[in-house]
């Protein structure tokens, strides 16, 4: 089997290289694969391990025996191939990885490859260094050697294509020397170097020369402290004398086929062939250590604690100066123990370990893989733990340590060596363990679910069930064991209480939940121990209680909290420490209570968990298990630091108390994967900070991202965007709990919140120059000095240099003009601001005239109501043609200043912006036959024809207000006659397109010119001004309110004409369609008396219209009561029945709207009209909330009042209106209003 083994690694030397590289003095070989060994060969040289090898072990893990556990990269964790041939690593402290599928660099946290596609010319590498200026050499199979920058962009080749000197593109190995020049081998044509200045010397073996070098294949480098370089080929080793070589003398070797070279911390040379291992110590004498044994195939690593670490048959031996132990290798790929078969290995700077083998990819060992001795089962090991998961732990009397758990299995276990004796099977009778103790006599108290064992030595053993009659065993899991200073041994179920047996096993003290000795019904029970006082203390979900012997009951404990505790230990001064959710404390015993001394909780960085149970060491650091693994709290530091499986545990699922092993302090615990012993001394916080790089630092430029170097200032363009960083903390073991923060100086307020991911971007940058600091910290260490990038971001173009001084150079030029400017903007101002002052000096006096116009309305109106109303009266009297004559004058004159004083009104509210206009469906047909028929007698008497033109396509109806249409038509019609002297006057009316009307009035009057047109619409203007105005009269408003009229439903007028030749004045009304309303007959006959008179209230202050109404109303036949004001009409509204009240809205003391709402609140429900010479649009909605019922405006007529009264009496009886006096029939006459001329 050795001879076949043997032979199989020299064919696999056969097929490639072995190479050898040297890291700080450390070194590593690459050389044939091992042969794989049974997985049982751990525990057996474990158990063969004596206490000779314990002081070569650091001092600080004295007596506890390796485990080491090595974890495995393959592909599927990034690795490009699973074959690797070579390690290095750089100055920043990244490791590289020759593959047979590209090199990859590793960080920490993810990988970098390259292969063809990211400019590596040849796939297949064999082995990559690292030389002095960090520039990165790789020799392949196929392309030469290749040499990446320290920049890691440009690759670099050196091959027969374009060195004539090579006679191979098959780099076997490659290494640098001291002076800077580059050695590398080749697979068949020699040794070559490469000097700094670029020359290539070629070194080849020359037949009976042996000074030349021994052979073509040159597979292994290496250097020994004193600069020598040592070649290794497949026919012999050689020195590099600076000027030939020096060979091992063939009988100095076991073959001459080199498997490797390395090179010890002590300067030795070991030479590993297929034939066996030499060591040729620096006075060059050979040697061969004594654990040597035909199994060492070569060493491959001797580490910085004087370990060496050898390929050996069975995989992969750790050597400890006396013999070789097997390490077990778990593959989780394959599932099961794997063989290697190893190339080399490589301690990096924070003291991991690597090793590449060529068949099942890389292997690691963390810096503290000491810190955790750990023990499993195996299943094809006898010799291995009894029990998969370990539940209960208990110090034997000899200084072992008895282990129960989910087998069943009772373990003797010895913490010195790690030998383990099964002592006894399937103790719970197929019930998993759950509890251990040894009691003073030696005896073993094992405790499961509903049952207990007691083992003593030499009986047999016992057993107590939870159904027994006599002494029965606790229901439920037993939890926790303990013997008092009486000697009784107590114990305690998860849920069934607590009980007290004699060393015999009779049951003393029986305390069950709910018993009223303490436990309460549904407690939850964790511990047992003893208190500072002596006495038995119990923890669980009801808190601390402790042992009241007096009162054979718990009670509480004096100071305790009232929360749950899953466990408490003493330390060594004897306070008591209590662990509970999120939550360590530590309390001083005065001998009655408990006083606080530490706390710590989660917002101090406790972990927010519930803890399985709690240890104290010798120097009073507390130790947490729990379900996240197990808690390192300090106190004098208040640091928590949480270990799990990263760190070197079996499990972080830890649901038992650490126990301390009686002597030495260390500590036991179990887990669901088996038993971690460590020892609290060497567990601690490594505050050695990994070194901190920039891994990436690139910008988006256009499409492309540019990469940037960090260690040289850089300058970004304007259009530059998402500037990215990436750091790296360059540890291997713990980059989950690794914090990176980032502050760019003038941008950023102070240091960003940490974050995990190590990633910064800028999305836009303004132009300015920047210093960016990036610090790192790991879960143990503080923050790192910060790492500073200094770059610039440029401004565009508009704000460069260059731009700045032709700004400068413009702004005087500027300013210039601008202080020559400044005399005329100041006077420019001070006209705006007088014209300004002029303007609200105008709008004032614009608001005033509203003002006074209203008020004028309103009092013209007042004596307008007797003016108009004493003449009707008048009319209706006996008068002689003279005096009809007079009073016919007064009343047109009266009209006409109504009329007046109306268009005024009309001016104050367009000004104003208060015109409402009506929006209500109406026959246009109707209007402009009504107008005609007005107008036409009026033409006639002046001797004018007058004429109606409809056209065919006129709607029927529209919508909008009617009122405002007459107005207008009625002033053009007016001023149309007034100013035609003779011929004829026409109105046509037609439809607009698309919609709305279209009115046109046309006169043969004197015409217009163009000046005229120009001010015909001017307010207060007329056609030839003075003399228009002194021969027709009028005020000028009559058009100009016409206009704004048209303009208010959205349409205008527009006036042609020529002088001689007539005026046509258009008028376009866009006025929607609407549906025609119902005709209205109209009655010839005046309603002027009713079939019965109706009994009318007037409340009215001014006697003349008092009087005026009152003779009106009477006039009609109606019974009429006057008072003068509000008080008055109370009164009689109360005494007399009326049919309808007429109430002024301007009386004295009680105003017309209080007037109506006392009425309405004393019960009267006639009608209310509302009588008042106010002009506002707002009066008639007011009057009508307050409670009127209809709504009338001074001046009013016969006929207004008339129509007013029409609805509160029964059917009228009808009067032909020749029988009323004839100025009563025609009603008011129209005077045209005299604004313009034609």
């Amino acid at each position: 089997m050795e001879e076949q083994a043997r032979g199989a690694r020299g064919s696999d030397n056969e097929r490639g290289p072995q190479v050898c590289s040297c890291q700080l003095g450390n070194a590593v070989f690459k050389g044939p694969a091992a042969v794989r060994a049974s997985a049982r060969r751990w525990a057996l040289a474990l158990l063969g391990v004596t206490l000779v090898l314990l002081p070569t072990l650091l001092p600080a893990v004295a007596g506890i025996p390796p485990t080491p556990r090595l974890r495995q990269l393959t592909v599927a964790d990034g690795l490009p191939s699973n074959r690797i041939n070579a390690l290095a690593q750089d100055r920043q402290g990244y490791l590289w990885v020759a593959t047979s599928d590209g090199v990859a660099r590793l960080g920490g946290q993810g990988h970098r490859l390259w292969r063809a596609e990211q400019g590596l010319q040849g796939n297949f590498a064999w082995s990559v260094h690292v030389d002095a200026a960090d520039r990165v050499w790789v020799g392949t199979r196929d392309a030469g050697l290749a040499m990446l920058d320290s920049q890691r962009r440009h690759w670099r080749y050196y091959h027969r294509d374009n060195t004539p000197q090579l006679g191979s593109n098959e780099i076997w190995v490659v290494t640098t020397t001291s002076d800077g020049a580059v050695w590398f081998g080749t697979a068949d044509a020699g040794l070559y170097r490469l000097a700094p200045g670029g020359g290539v010397s070629r070194f080849l073996p020359r037949a009976g020369d042996a000074r030349s070098l021994p052979d073509l294949r040159v597979s292994h480098l290496a250097q020994t402290p004193d600069g020598s370089l040592w070649v290794g080929t497949k026919n012999g080793a050689a020195r590099w004398t600076g000027r030939d070589f020096e060979r091992l003398p063939p009988s100095a070797l076991p073959s001459q086929a080199i498997e490797g070279l390395a090179v010890d911390d002590a300067g030795a040379l070991w030479v590993a062939t297929t034939a066996g291992v030499v060591v040729r110590g620096r006075d060059g004498g050979f040697t061969t250590p004594t654990w040597v044994t035909g199994d060492v195939l070569r060493l491959l690593l001797r580490d910085r604690g004087g370990e060496s670490w050898v390929d050996i048959r069975q995989g992969l031996g750790l050597e400890d100066g006396t013999q070789v132990i097997n390490v077990p290798l778990y593959s989780p790929p394959a599932r099961g123990m794997v063989r290697p078969s190893w190339v080399t290995a490589l301690q990096d700077r924070r003291g991991g370990l690597w090793f590449a083998s060529s068949s099942h990819g890389l292997w690691h060992l963390p810096p503290s893989w000491r810190q955790f001795s750990t023990f499993a089962r195996e299943a094809d090991n006898p010799d291995s733990l009894g029990n998969g998961h370990v539940r209960g732990i208990a110090n034997a009397a000899d200084g072992q340590a008895w282990l129960v758990g989910t087998g069943g299995a009772l373990d003797l276990f010895d913490p010195d060596t790690g030998a383990i004796q099964h002592r006894a099977a399937d103790v719970g009778e197929g019930a998993s363990l759950s509890a251990v103790f040894e009691d003073a006599s030696g005896a073993v108290w094992v405790g499961y679910r509903d049952g207990l064992v007691r083992i003593g030595a030499g009986d047999a053993p016992r057993r107590w069930s939870a159904r027994d009659a006599q002494d029965p065993a606790l229901s439920g899991e037993t939890v926790a064991f303990l013997q008092d200073a009486e000697g009784l041994v107590w114990m305690a179920s998860a849920s069934g209480g607590v009980q007290a047996r004699d060393a015999r096993g009779a049951v003393l003290h029986s305390v069950l939940p709910g018993d009223d000795h303490g436990v309460p019904r549904g407690a939850e029970l964790h511990q047992l121990g003893r208190g500072p006082d002596g006495a038995v203390w119990l923890s669980g979900s009801h808190g601390l209680s402790m042992w009241n012997s007096g009162a054979r009951r718990f009670e509480p404990v004096p100071g305790a909290p009232r929360t749950r505790i899953p466990g408490f230990a003493l330390d060594a001064r004897g306070q008591v420490w209590l662990a509970s959710f999120g939550r360590l404390q530590s309390f001083a015993w005065n001998g009655a209570t408990l006083t606080p001394a530490f706390d710590m909780g989660g917002s101090d960085g406790m972990p927010m968990m519930l803890p399985s149970g709690v240890a104290v060491d010798a120097s009073g650091v507390a130790w947490v298990s729990s379900r996240r693994g197990l808690v390192r709290v300090d106190p004098a530091t208040r640091s928590a630091r949480a270990f799990d499986v990263r760190d070197g545990l079996l499990s972080q699922e830890l649901d038992a108390a650490p126990v301390a092993r009686r002597g030495d302090g260390r500590l036991m615990l179990g887990s669901s994967e088996g038993l971690i012993v460590f020892d609290p001394a060497v567990v601690r916080p490594d505050t050695g900070l990994p070194p901190l790089v920039i891994e990436s630092f690139d910008v988006q430029r256009g499409d492309h991202r540019i990469a940037l170097s960090p260690t040289q200032p850089f300058t970004l363009g304007e259009d530059d965007r998402d500037l990215r960083i990436t750091a790296r903390l360059l540890d291997f073991d713990e980059t989950p709990q690794h914090l990176y923060r980032f502050q760019l100086v003038g941008h950023d307020r102070g240091w960003v919140a940490p974050t995990a991911s190590g990633e910064r971007v800028f999305s836009r940058l303004p132009a300015g120059r920047y210093r960016l600091e990036i610090t790192a910290r790991t879960a143990d260490s503080p923050w790192s000095p910060p790492l500073v990038v200094r770059f610039a971001v440029a401004s565009p173009w508009w704000w460069t240099w260059w731009s700045i001084a032709s700004y400068i150079v413009a702004g005087l030029l500027v300013l210039a003009a601008v202080a020559r400017a400044w005399r005329t903007r100041v006077r420019r101002r001070h006209a705006w601001q007088l014209t300004r002052q002029q303007q609200e000096l105008a709008e004032q006096a614009s608001l005033a005239k509203t003002r006074f116009l209203a008020t004028l309305g309103h009092e013209v109106r007042t004596p307008m109501t007797g003016v108009l109303g004493m003449s009707e009266l008048l009319l209706g009297t006996a008068l002689t043609a003279q005096q009809r004559g007079y009073v016919g004058a007064i009343r047109g004159a009266g009209e006409h200043l109504l009329r007046l004083v109306n268009d005024a009104l009309d001016l104050a509210r367009i000004e104003s912006g208060k015109l409402e206009l009506a929006d209500e469906s109406f026959d246009i047909h109707a209007l402009v036959e009504d107008l005609a028929a007005l107008i036409g007698p009026l033409a006639r008497q002046r001797g004018l024809a007058f004429a109606l033109e409809i056209g065919g396509d006129l709607p029927r109806a529209l919508r909008g207000d009617p009122a405002r249409v007459r107005q207008i038509l009625l002033n053009l019609l007016g001023n149309a006659i007034k100013f035609t002297e003779h011929g004829r006057v026409t109105l046509h009316a037609a439809a607009l397109v698309p919609v709305g009307v279209q009115l046109e009035v046309r006169d043969t009057g004197p015409g217009l010119n163009a000046e005229q047109k120009a001010r015909l619409f001017r307010r207060f203007e007329q056609g030839d001004g003075a003399r228009t105005r002194a021969r027709y009269g009028g005020s000028g408003l009559g058009l100009a309110i016409s206009q704004e009229l048209a303009a208010a439903m959205g349409g205008a007028i527009e006036v042609d004409g020529a002088p001689g030749e007539g005026t046509r004045f258009t008028v376009r009304l866009p006025l929607p369609l609407a549906v025609a309303p119902a005709p209205r007959e109209e009655n010839v006959m005046v309603q002027v008396a009713a079939s019965r008179s109706l009994s009318l209230l007037l409340v009215e202050d001014d006697p003349t219209v008092a009087d005026v109404l009152t003779g009106l109303l009477r006039l009609q036949g109606h019974h009429v009561v006057h008072v003068p004001h509000g008080l008055a009409a109370l009164a009689a509204a109360v005494t007399t029945p009326f049919d309808a009240a007429l109430l002024d809205l301007d009386l004295p003391g009680m105003d017309g709207m209080a007037l109506a709402r006392q009425l309405r609140t004393q019960g009267f429900e006639r009608p209310l009209i509302a009588v008042t010479a106010r002009a506002d649009a707002g009066a008639e909605p007011e009057a009508l909330q307050a409670g009127f019922d209809r709504f009338i405006r001074k001046p009013m007529t016969l006929r207004m009042l008339a129509e007013l009264l029409q609805g509160l009496q029964p059917e009228p009886e009808a009067i032909d209106p020749t029988q009323l006096p004839r100025a009563l029939a025609q009603g008011p006459q129209i005077v045209p209003e005299e604004t313009a001329s034609s």
